[in-house]
This record gives structure tokens, sequence and C-alpha cells, in this order.
């Protein structure tokens, strides 16, 4: 196992964990969120590539409509 930050919270994964898988053990739906890895804004296409490093850094940043 390996550890990670997601929003401030540290939370282990196995080695090679893409983000898609991530965000599917966390329950969220990939189009709902974009996601800052280490700094970077991740494009949405490459959620199914991106394997998360050791010590990655994620926040996830949803939007919400209201009015």
């Amino acid at each position: 196992m390996m550890q990670i930050v997601c929003n401030d919270e540290k939370k282990e994964i196995r080695p090679e964990t893409t983000l898609i898988a991530f965000l599917g053990e966390l329950g969220v739906k990939p189009d709902t969120v974009f996601v800052e890895c280490n700094g970077v804004i991740i494009k949405r296409d490459e959620y199914e590539t991106l394997v998360l490093p050791e010590g990655a850094r994620l926040e996830l940043i949803r939007f919400v409509g209201g009015g």
C-alpha cells in the first residue's frame, strides 16, 4: 500500500491505482469533479491513464449550482 492525500485527508491506495479507479473507490462520478494532482489540473481524458504517484496531493473540486 502507499499513501496519498486527498482534500487534506490521508488515504491508502494500492500501487498502480489510476485516478479513475480511485474516484470509483470514493464513489465519486468523474464527470462531477475537477481534479488537481500536485498542483496541476488533470484533464478528464487523462483520468483513466493517470497512475497516482506515492505521496500525491489531490484536490477534488465540485461545482454546485444554485440560485
